[in-house]
């Protein structure tokens, strides 16, 4: 099983490519994104998401399967998102799926969480893992994370 790591500073493993900001996967099943998020940058007692921000690759072909969000920093709480919009008979309550952006990245919610609950100290640290169904994660070009309220 191959994967890849996100850091904050951006320690990337494997062969992944990155580029004008920005990382390419290859023959990665899985990767994981671990962020420390400082407490002024949220909202107090608000609902907030974690966007990550993503492009398919002209040469990519697969993600058509759903992706396995797993979330290691607070319950291991689990969640489903699609890169690609997956037909509707195939959605399930609480899946997540891509919404195209106006600068041309499209985004797709990959953590929901309540900032009074989830702050324990100054800071909210984020350690989720992403895994592949089916096949890999190549010609996923990823951007980086963004948190908004919702």
């Amino acid at each position: 099983m191959y994967g890849a790591h996100m850091y904050k500073s951006h320690q990337i493993h494997q062969d992944s490519i990155i580029f004008s900001g920005a990382l390419e996967f290859k023959r990665h099943q899985l990767f994981r994104i671990r962020y420390k998020i400082q407490r002024q940058i949220l909202s107090a007692d608000t609902k907030n998401a974690c966007y990550l921000v993503f492009k398919l690759s002209e040469k990519c072909r697969g993600l058509h399967a759903p992706v396995l969000v797993r979330d290691f920093s607070h319950t291991k709480r689990r969640g489903i998102l699609y890169f690609r919009s997956p037909h509707p008979t195939n959605l399930h309550d609480g899946d997540w799926i891509p919404k195209k952006r106006n600068d041309g990245w499209m985004e797709v919610i990959i953590w929901i969480f309540k900032s009074s609950n989830e702050i324990k100290h100054d800071h909210l640290f984020v350690d989720l893992k992403l895994t592949t169904y089916e096949g890999t994660m190549s010609g996923l070009i990823v951007r980086g994370i963004e948190f908004r309220p919702i």
